[in-house]
Formats: structure tokens, sequence, C-alpha cells
């Protein structure tokens, strides 16, 4: 007869077993049970006012996984139109043997870069198999870090957009520094109003009031342009009007003498002919000079094709058009 002291032991090494089992089985018992309410009801499972919550499905677990948490990510997809000028991408174009000026206006759909980090704030916490074998899975965000990580990253690039905007208006070296610190400015204050939409949708509608918005900051870039008044340099005549008319669009002024001073050159190959097309390549290349120092310099690859030879040249003048406005921006702001 086993003695009592060896029964006990072994029940209690038995009975932590058969709790794990029984736990098991019950949870198995339970994805392939009735359809729990969260599945049509996702809002059901947890409160509205502590957790964001949605649901996906799929075949297996851990797409349906997936599909739940990118399904919470869309709550965060904001409509952004930026109504202003893209300053790299004004365009211009003829029309009955007049140039025309276009300013895209592009609204963006996105999920921002702040949304992405504080959705690693999110789980998945449920699971359901239904009598088919289609798995549906449930993703929650608490609402409270991620209101908290939004208000981080929009003091972040409050204080950003600020430095960059005295940097511009103070201690800038010369007009592309103080044109380049302005458009990083103006990316981080895009950044900062989405960052700011987020933030309202987990915290009811409450916001945070910046001291800039991207209307000022622009404002601050087309006067930025409109202080610095260049005069155009260029051998070939034609080269020197689409320079001064991507300037006017973009609205710098533009004078007959100045120790600014922008110049343009064009390098064309010649022709070549791959089967029944005919190809034109060549390279646009824009200089900003303050007197004899070189403030900027970049060059841009330009290529045109036609089934005729002799409209490549007009095809040529057109392409480069369309983008000189974009290239001059380029080259006044960059680093």
């Amino acid at each position: 007869m086993p003695h009592p002291d060896a029964t006990l032991d072994r029940n209690r090494t038995i009975l932590p077993f058969l709790f794990t089992l029984l736990s098991v089985m019950l949870s198995a018992c339970s994805s392939t049970g009735g359809k729990p309410e969260w599945v049509d009801q996702p809002e059901s499972a947890y409160p509205a006012s502590t957790h964001l919550v949605a649901v996906g499905s799929a075949d297996d677990r851990n797409t349906a996984a997936d599909r739940a948490t990118a399904n919470l990510a869309k709550i965060f997809e904001v409509a952004v139109q930026d109504s202003s000028m893209d300053f790299s991408s004004a365009q211009v174009s003829s029309a009955q043997g007049q140039q025309q000026v276009t300013n895209e206006q592009k609204i963006t759909r996105t999920v921002s870069t702040e949304a992405r980090q504080v959705l690693s704030g999110a789980q998945v916490v449920e699971y359901w198999e239904s009598d088919v074998g289609r798995i549906s899975a449930l993703a929650i965000l608490a609402k409270q870090p991620a209101a908290s990580r939004f208000q981080q990253a929009i003091g972040s690039l409050d204080r950003e957009v600020k430095e960059l905007i005295d940097y511009a208006s103070k201690r800038a070296d010369s007009p592309v520094a103080a044109l380049n610190a302005l458009k990083r400015a103006r990316l981080a204050q895009i950044k900062r109003d989405q960052a700011n939409q987020n933030l309202m949708i987990v915290a009811d509608g409450r916001g945070i009031q910046g001291q800039f918005d991207t209307a000022a900051v622009e404002t601050l870039i087309r006067n930025a342009l409109n202080s610095m008044k260049l005069q155009v340099q260029a051998e070939d005549n034609s080269l020197q009007a689409e320079i001064q008319q991507a300037l006017a669009t973009l609205g710098v002024p533009i004078v007959e003498q100045s120790n600014l001073v922008l110049g343009g050159d064009l390098d064309v190959a010649p022709v070549e002919q791959k089967q029944a097309w005919f190809w034109l390549r060549g390279s646009y290349e824009l200089v900003f000079r303050d007197g004899s120092k070189v403030l900027a310099k970049q060059r841009w690859p330009v290529k045109v094709s036609s089934t005729e030879p002799n409209l490549l040249p007009q095809r040529l003048r057109d392409e480069i058009n369309n983008q000189l406005p974009g290239y001059v921006f380029e080259l006044l702001s960059s680093q």
C-alpha cells in the first residue's frame, strides 16, 4: 500500500497538468462555439471610452490578425488637403499659344508615421473560428497611451518647426539655407497637423493648438522667394526666357543686376534610333551664385522619344519647361 505522503505528492504533480489540459479543451470548444458578439459588433468587447477596436477575418490566424490590425490602422486614415501651392510640382503648359501655370493640389490619404508608431501598442486579444473554418480576430488599442504618444510627437514637431523658422529668419548664412529650413519646417508642420488629427481621434476631439500652421509656413516660403531678386544668365536666349518664366511661376523677382545670379545650361547628345523610335537624351544644369560663390548646383537627366526625329527638339523643350519650376525650387531650397 503506497505511503500517504507519496499519494499526496503524486496528486500535487497531476492536478496542475489536469487544470492545464482542461483550460486547453475549454479554449478549443470556445473557438468553435457560438459566434461571440464582438465579431459583428467589435465595440461590445471593449468600451469606446477607453479603446479603439477592429475585427479582421481570414482562413488562418496570422492573416486574420494582420487584417484586424490593418483595420485598426484605417481609423487613423485622414484626408489631408494641401490646397496651397506645391512648390516642387508647379508646371507650365501651353494653351492657344500662351503659357499657363498649373499648381497641383494634392489630396493624400495615408496613415501618418505617428499613427504607425502608436499602432505598435495594438494587441490582438480574441480569436473565433466559424463552423466553416473562417477565423476572426479582434484587435484593440488603448486610447490613453496612444494619446500620450501623439502628444509627445506634437511637442517634438512644434519645437522642430520653431527652430527651423528661427534659423531661417535669424541665422541662415545664405538664401538657399534659409529656404531649405523653411521647406523642412513645412514638412514638419504637415506631420504635426496629421499627428494632431490622430490625437483628436483618441482624445475625444481634443487637439493641441500650435503656434504655426501650414498656411503660415507657406507664406514664409513665398516671402523668402519674393525677397531673392535674381539675375538670370544663359548663353541661349531661349534658355534665359524659360528660366525667367520658371522664376515668375515661383514668385521670384527678376532684375537686370544682382549679386544673386541663376544660370542654366542644356547638354544634348546625338539622336539615337532604336527600332522604330528615335530618342533624344541630355542633361539640364542649373547654377545659383552669390557673386563668385556657388550657393547651389544641380543637374537633371532629360529624354524624349518620337517616331519622327524632327519632333524631338520641341518635345525636349516642352518637357524641360514642364519640369523647370520644380527644378528651380529644388535648387533654391537644396541643402
